[in-house]
């Protein structure tokens, strides 16, 4: 069993970190990854601030590639998280799995990224033409 987590400011690169999985013995690998989005509704979006506990976030992405692993019967998972300033088509998260058959990796990717913004602590700010915005909620 594999988990990786990355917490950075630095940009994502999804290919790269699609090499830290492992492969062997693996049917299927699934991903997600989300992108800044140019526009909210009709106004332009310049861009995200990402605020995390800083101390608790790779813990609680651990404690959710260790669950994913358990309960999907995963071979390995990457979840990759952006902080700090982040523009739009650029990545804020990336989670890449593994598995023995595609719907186990499908539904681990699906749960993650769910459990990534119900529990991770990670909130962020938009910046809109009209001006900066607290989005609701974490992740």
């Amino acid at each position: 069993m594999v988990v990786e987590v990355i917490v950075t400011e630095s940009p994502l690169d999804p290919s790269n970190l699609m090499t830290m999985i492992d492969t062997d013995g693996a049917g299927a690998v699934a991903s997600f990854i989300g992108l800044v989005r140019a526009s909210h509704g009709d106004e332009e979006v310049m861009g995200l601030e990402f605020e995390a506990w800083g101390s608790r976030l790779p813990t609680v992405l651990e404690e959710i590639g260790k669950k994913a692993v358990e309960e999907q019967n995963l071979k390995s998972i990457v979840i990759a998280h952006r902080i700090g300033y982040v523009e739009p088509g650029e990545t804020i998260v990336c989670i890449h799995v593994s598995a023995i058959h595609r719907a186990q990796a499908f539904a681990a990717c699906s749960w993650t990224i769910d459990e990534l913004k119900r529990q991770a602590p990670i909130w962020k700010k938009e910046f809109r033409s009209s001006g900066e915005y607290w989005i609701e909620g974490l992740g």
